[in-house]
């Protein structure tokens, strides 16, 4: 099933690029999460889409029993930079407790202020997961 945000091609490609890194060393139930949150971007209501994301520069994840949270920040292949945050909690992305938040940073701020602004789970950004996101991103690409 598609969510509201994602155009067919974009779903297409992501889910095409999330089924070629199973059972590789990339593969991980973030990713599966990720998906989601990238189908989720719209480009009207946030500037951009999934499909414009060029890198991932620095990555979050956090999980408390079946509560899912993380973000990254992402150069765009304009070369703007943006955020990209996403929860979900017992419905596993549906409307009733799920949502993104997307924006683009100042020029200078290197990371969106998360946890005062949203009272999320504690996290800290995750190199390891932003080099499986690019994994992802250049299967998109291919």
């Amino acid at each position: 099933m598609i969510k509201a945000g994602c155009e067919h091609s974009d779903a297409d490609k992501l889910l095409a690029a999330r089924r070629a890194l199973r059972g590789s060393e990339w593969d991980g139930s973030d990713l599966d999460h990720f998906v989601q949150v990238l189908c989720r971007l719209d480009v009207d209501r946030h500037g951009f889409g999934a499909l414009d994301l060029l890198a991932v520069e620095d990555a979050w994840v956090s999980a408390v029993g079946e509560a899912w949270s993380g973000g990254l920040v992402a150069r765009l292949k304009d070369g703007r930079r943006a955020h990209v945050e996403g929860r979900t909690g017992r419905s596993h992305w549906s409307i009733e407790d799920s949502d993104i938040e997307a924006g683009l940073l100042d020029a200078g701020e290197q990371h969106p202020e998360l946890g005062p602004r949203h009272a999320w789970q504690g996290h800290a950004w995750e190199n390891a997961m932003a080099r499986r996101l690019n994994e992802l991103l250049d299967r998109i690409a291919e």
